[in-house]
């Protein structure tokens, strides 16, 4: 073969292999579903009704949360999601079991409670815990409180002055609360203590920190209460 042809044969050989390679980096398949700007790898601490810890692992895609790792192993379990409000969201797991969250501004960070009262703090993009001091609590920290039904109503914008493990909180509709923590666990950041407010109620609280150390979601449930339908829940985002 003339060495003409030869040249032409691999330069068309080339353009082929190029083609080929171009065609298969620009395809992207897009999730299901509508965009909530959830899609990612959510990563955090959860804690269930027993007070246990548990690292817990979402991925979202669209409305679906894919099969969800629970301390290292898969579930099993899948989820849909909804929008409910301004940062609200509700979601149903395959299993049957039913959750509410709260988001910060940036989609960021989010706080889940579900009808067992597990509490989960997750954050997009993080892989592992960092462990954590009475100290990362100082400092303020804004965002919203919500109850009961989570409806736009119930949620209001809250304010949190930390240090030595106090936090004094304020909500717009002006409702105070201090919680005092006194318990640390230092490998999920959970900080656990008790509190009571411009309502007289006092009860238990607690506290789970993102990786980051950038976001708090907060519970305080007044002494005898039966379920997260009785509780003040938190998503606080440090200033």
């Amino acid at each position: 073969m003339p060495a003409y042809l030869k040249i032409g044969t691999l330069l068309l050989v080339l353009l082929a292999l190029a083609g080929c390679d171009s065609e298969t980096t620009v395809v992207e398949y897009g999730c299901a579903g509508p965009d909530l700007g959830l899609d990612g790898h959510w990563f955090g601490a959860m804690e269930d009704d027993t007070g246990t810890l548990f690292t817990l692992e979402w991925e979202v895609c669209g409305d679906r949360i894919g099969p969800e790792i629970v301390g290292g192993f898969s579930s099993g379990v899948t989820g849909r999601l909804w929008q409910t409000g301004p940062g609200t969201w509700r979601g149903t797991l395959s299993d049957g079991t039913e959750f509410r969250m709260l988001t910060d501004a940036a989609r960021h960070h989010l706080v889940m409670v579900n009808d067992f009262f597990e509490f989960a703090v997750l954050e997009r993009g993080a892989r592992d815990l960092p462990g954590w001091f009475f100290s990362d609590l100082d400092g303020h920290w804004s965002g919203r409180h919500a109850r009961l039904s989570w409806s736009s109503v119930n949620v209001q914008e809250a304010w949190a002055l930390c240090g030595a493990g106090r936090c004094d909180t304020n909500e717009a509709g002006g409702v105070s609360a201090t919680m005092w923590f006194d318990v640390l666990d230092e490998e999920f950041g959970m900080y656990r203590g008790e509190y009571v407010d411009s309502w007289g109620d006092e009860g238990v609280a607690g506290a789970l920190m993102s990786p980051d150390l950038l976001f708090l979601g907060t519970y305080t449930c007044p002494l005898g209460y039966r379920g997260p339908e009785d509780c003040t829940f938190g998503a606080l985002r440090f200033d």
